[in-house]
């Protein structure tokens, strides 16, 4: 279990989960389709019994954000809550007595924001590409701080303009 608190949101699933969400809901996409997308991707990580439940949070999270707090969504995260599964796992996985008492009130608290209205809807960000400084296939050495010497080789270079190289787009 990719975990770093007892903070909802400090875990990998949960990361990965709430970025992908955002990630399509930056693009335009909308979040019923989105929701539906995300199961579909994650089903992996839904068969994991250690990810399964902040793969849940991180969905309830994102959809409060826009509002759009699925009833199916949100009663799922309440029997993972109230059922104390979550807390379970966590013992499971050798937690200690303080840190299961931390979970336990960041869970509560959770709960209740997922009940209480958010004030407004997320906005969009819009996505800015900025057009790259190296074109696909440029080869590069750096010279690393302990003395040696490093390359990276370009695998992908995205312009603004699809027919044109960033070489081309530059000049």
């Amino acid at each position: 279990m990719g975990t770093w608190g007892t903070g909802i949101s400090s875990s990998d699933a949960f990361a990965d989960v709430y970025s992908e969400f955002f990630s399509l809901y930056n693009d335009g996409i909308d979040v019923d389709e989105i929701t539906q997308t995300v199961i579909a991707r994650n089903q992996e990580m839904l068969s994991i019994p250690e990810e399964a439940h902040d793969f849940w949070f991180a969905l309830a999270k994102a959809q409060w954000e826009c509002k759009s707090l699925k009833p199916e969504t949100h009663e799922r995260v309440k029997e993972i809550i109230e059922s104390e599964a979550d807390l379970k796992l966590w013992h499971d996985l050798g937690a200690s007595k303080a840190d299961i008492e931390k979970r336990r009130k960041v869970l509560d608290k959770f709960l209740a924001q997922l009940g209480a209205e958010k004030p407004k809807v997320k906005a969009r960000k819009k996505k800015v590409i900025r057009e790259p400084i190296f074109k696909k296939g440029d080869c590069l050495t750096f010279k690393l701080e302990n003395g040696n010497f490093g390359g990276a080789v370009v695998l992908e270079a995205e312009c603004r303009y699809k027919n044109q190289s960033a070489r081309e787009a530059y000049g």
